[in-house]
């Protein structure tokens, strides 16, 4: 299986396959002697890895093997739970980013090209982020989970990190990081930025009976495949399974910027994007269900408990610009839009 580099081909992610044997990322923009792939070798298959030069299963099984010669330039994982990986290269393919996440810890390794090998670069200590005093948590929900991701290389050289601290009551802080390097590759920090809160912090704080699972979890599947979250925005999309319908969430702000909420979903094994519900955040941190009319007009009410539903019509959240749009179920035709203004919601004619 082949997985094409995400953007600027520079940046690649895979997912645990226990039944495949390999999972290879290409990044054709590197230099005529490399070609950069990262390889899985599924635990039970690892007999294979014998056609891999120096590869030593018990070191971990994803690598960085140069193609012509199928040598190991460097494993980048040890002998970890299963969990999620992504590389992110720099523009020149001089440096690299390597990320894994086994859903307890998400963490980051940075490696140099050194002639036909890469040395790894030791990452100072990085400031930590302080999580908020609500929602407070209890003896159920107090373990934290830390994670370190690489965003992206700028254009500077440097790279930007998310350094992330949540609980499972639903908190969630972050920092931006920008690390610099030396000539000889020695780490800096450059800056350390805090986030303001996200669609991804919202989304956290939603009441935990709202899905198939705590947010948190869901949060996790999002990550490890790849799905649509987009901060910038304000959007999230997660494809359902057998379990949860599709989820699909916008934030909208006020103007003194609180929060507004929007959660679209659908019937666990029929149409998607049939019911619409608002959240607003609540006096003990969390984010609770609006039951007042948040649309305008007569034409549904906003139930306390499904939200607003209406046989025919499906929901389309704005991933960019603050426009809700609803759709016949049959026809696919625009039917309404209802435009955030910064305090409420107005049909458009």
């Amino acid at each position: 299986m082949w997985l094409l580099p995400q953007g600027s081909k520079q940046h690649g992610r895979i997912k645990n396959l226990c039944d495949v044997l390999c999972v290879v990322v290409d990044c054709s923009s590197f230099s005529h002697r490399w070609r950069a792939h990262l390889i899985q070798i599924a635990r039970r298959k690892i007999r294979s890895a014998h056609n891999l030069t120096e590869f030593v299963p018990s070191h971990g099984d994803a690598a960085i093997i140069e193609v012509a010669t199928n040598k190991v330039a460097v494993q980048l994982h040890g002998d970890e739970p299963a969990g999620s990986e992504k590389l992110v290269w720099s523009k020149d393919s001089q440096l690299i980013a390597s990320f894994r996440d086994d859903w307890q810890n998400g963490t980051t390794r940075i490696f140099f090209r050194n002639g036909a090998t890469f040395e790894e670069i030791k990452m100072p200590e990085l400031p930590s982020p302080e999580l908020p005093n609500l929602p407070k948590p209890d003896a159920s929900n107090n373990e934290t989970i830390k994670r370190i991701e690489p965003v992206r290389w700028l254009e500077s050289g440097d790279l930007l990190l998310e350094s992330e601290l949540q609980n499972k009551a639903g908190a969630r802080a972050a920092l931006q990081i920008t690390l610099g390097f030396e000539q000889s590759n020695q780490p800096m920090i450059h800056k350390s930025e805090k986030e303001k809160m996200s669609v991804v912090d919202y989304f956290l704080l939603l009441p935990s009976d709202t899905f198939e699972g705590p947010p948190n979890d869901w949060l996790d599947v999002m990550r490890a495949n790849g799905e649509v979250i987009d901060k910038e925005n304000g959007y999230m999309n997660c494809p359902g399974d057998g379990a949860q319908p599709t989820v699909e969430v916008a934030l909208f702000r006020y103007r003194n910027g609180r929060p507004l909420l929007a959660l679209c979903s659908g019937e666990l094994e029929g149409t998607d994007s049939v019911q619409l519900k608002f959240f607003e955040l609540g006096a003990d941190g969390h984010m609770q269900q609006i039951s007042r009319q948040i649309l305008p007009g007569a034409y549904m009410k906003n139930d306390p408990g499904s939200g607003y539903v209406k046989e025919g019509w499906q929901f389309e959240l704005p991933r960019k610009g603050r426009t809700i749009a609803v759709r016949s179920e049959k026809a696919q035709n625009i039917l309404h839009k209802f435009s955030w203004n910064g305090e409420k919601f107005q049909e458009e004619k």
